[in-house]
């Protein structure tokens, strides 16, 4: 928290905006405006991004738009240039360039792991399972090693479109959430192993892990059997995971009679108002919290809500979804379990087909397919931004946050849908979105007013 002084044409209008808080306040003296500041100086860039494709026999156009518009999304954050072409490291004056743009543009130069995997969990081998596929076939009878695409490969985009290239054999029965799931746990080291069974028996991650069979399992000192290269696992440690969900249909591990327990869901329902629906998604959900590192859904899966019907949203603002387009009667649970996901996380739920049309008999819903280039996008801009810390030192009274970037104010995301900041209570954090996310020289200060007496918040009184 940096007490430093706005630019002179800001103070009237930050003033205006507080003051009836700050006013009404006054006789408070832990009611004082908080300012914090953060400055894209170094970060932790490394992202570990797994998609999720579904590989039933109705996704074939899905992931031809998928590979045609991969340049959309990796061009957010790669080593490109802003023309398009890849930087070389061949001569002094390309090593100088390079680090020229890596000084401008940092928030385009993660250090990624990417690699592929589908939504078939019932098949074995390559790619199922969780399994990180290779460039061979998907299935078979087990893992090989991944293909882990980096920053240093010599064709990202090339080698992409091949992975992404999963088939159209895979299982009806489609289960993103809880393949990506199986693929977390095979990224465990050995000593996570030695542990598992000193968990409680309804524990989500030992639930859902124990089913991985033992010759997948890192259980030595050596490489894991799936899930690495030799360059090293897939999942790092200390690395954000951003999980990106393709799919045409919900997800069907809601419909398990093994997962969750039923001793589980039924505490769940008795101790909860989330029913038995929310109780399963929790079930799946609390799976991701049970490992350090953070972990975000981007979704892009069908819709069941009316257009025109916002539904309420994890930042406390609601959503309109364009729905509903839901061409094979996915059950709302199932897709619950996505959105849910995307929700939770903070990050983004896309529906695969948007309504253009009306809700009614006399005006039918009208379905198209998802403008791929657009969304992919978005969502690369938003895994450029995991990495960015902008959590708020106390918990803010929400109607007093103004939030600028390089002096300029930014609308709250609930009010400009194209792009703004919200607040992640779960994180205590502001989130930037859309055409908003700062850039990486940016600075951003955020005011507000606490929610509550400043000293029970920071268990210290101030000196005055």
């Amino acid at each position: 928290m940096l007490s430093t002084l706005l630019p002179r044409h800001r103070l009237p209008l930050l003033l205006a905006a507080l003051g009836s808080l700050a006013l009404a306040s006054c006789n408070n003296p832990y009611d004082l405006l908080i300012h914090d500041r953060f400055e894209q100086g170094g970060f932790n860039s490394d992202v570990d991004i797994l998609w999720v494709v579904d590989n039933s026999s109705s996704m074939e156009d899905e992931q031809t738009d998928l590979a045609a518009n991969f340049g959309e999304f990796i061009s957010s954050f790669a080593n490109v240039a802003e023309e398009g072409s890849t930087i070389e490291y061949d001569t002094i004056l390309d090593a100088t360039t390079a680090w020229a743009e890596f000084q401008q543009n940092q928030d385009r130069f993660l250090n990624y792991n990417m690699g592929v995997i589908t939504t078939d969990i019932s098949s074995t081998g390559n790619g199922n399972q969780g399994n990180v596929r290779d460039a061979t076939g998907i299935g078979g009878v087990t893992c090989n090693d991944a293909r882990i695409l980096r920053p240093s490969d010599e064709n990202v985009a090339g080698d992409f479109v091949d992975l992404i290239n999963v088939g159209i054999a895979g299982s009806g029965d489609e289960s993103g959430v809880l393949a990506a799931a199986f693929s977390l746990c095979k990224g465990q080291p050995p000593t996570f192993w030695e542990n598992l069974d000193s968990r409680p028996d309804d524990d989500p991650v030992k639930a859902i892990c124990r089913l991985v069979p033992a010759q997948e399992r890192w259980t030595s000192g050596d490489l894991p059997p799936c899930n690495s290269d030799a360059t090293g696992p897939f999942f790092r440690d200390g690395a954000a995971k951003a999980i990106i969900i393709a799919s045409d249909e919900g997800d069907a591990a809601v419909t398990r009679n093994d997962l969750p327990p039923q001793a589980w869901v039924q505490n769940c329902v008795d101790t909860t108002d989330l029913g038995e629906c929310g109780c399963k998604n929790s079930f799946f959900l609390d799976f991701f919290d049970g490992f350090g590192d953070r972990v975000v859904f981007f979704t892009i899966t069908p819709s069941y809500q009316l257009k025109g019907e916002p539904i309420a949203w994890c930042d406390g603002g609601e959503l309109d979804i364009p729905g509903p387009c839901n061409p094979f009667g996915a059950g709302t649970c199932s897709l619950d379990l996505y959105q849910q996901a995307a929700c939770e996380s903070a990050g983004s739920y896309i529906p695969i087909q948007e309504n253009v049309g009306g809700v009614t008999p006399e005006e039918p819903p009208s379905c198209q397919d998802l403008a791929f280039a657009p969304a992919l996008n978005d969502i690369g801009a938003r895994i450029s931004n995991l990495d960015k810390g902008w959590r708020l030192s106390l918990t803010p009274d929400l109607e007093s946050l103004t939030v600028l970037v390089d002096g300029e104010e930014i609308t709250p995301q609930s009010e400009r849908p194209s792009g703004g900041w919200r607040y992640i209570p779960t994180e205590n954090a502001i989130d930037f979105t859309g055409d908003s996310v700062p850039d990486f020289n940016a600075t951003v200060d955020i005011y507000y007013l606490p929610a509550f007496d400043r000293a029970a918040q920071t268990g210290r009184p101030l000196p005055f």
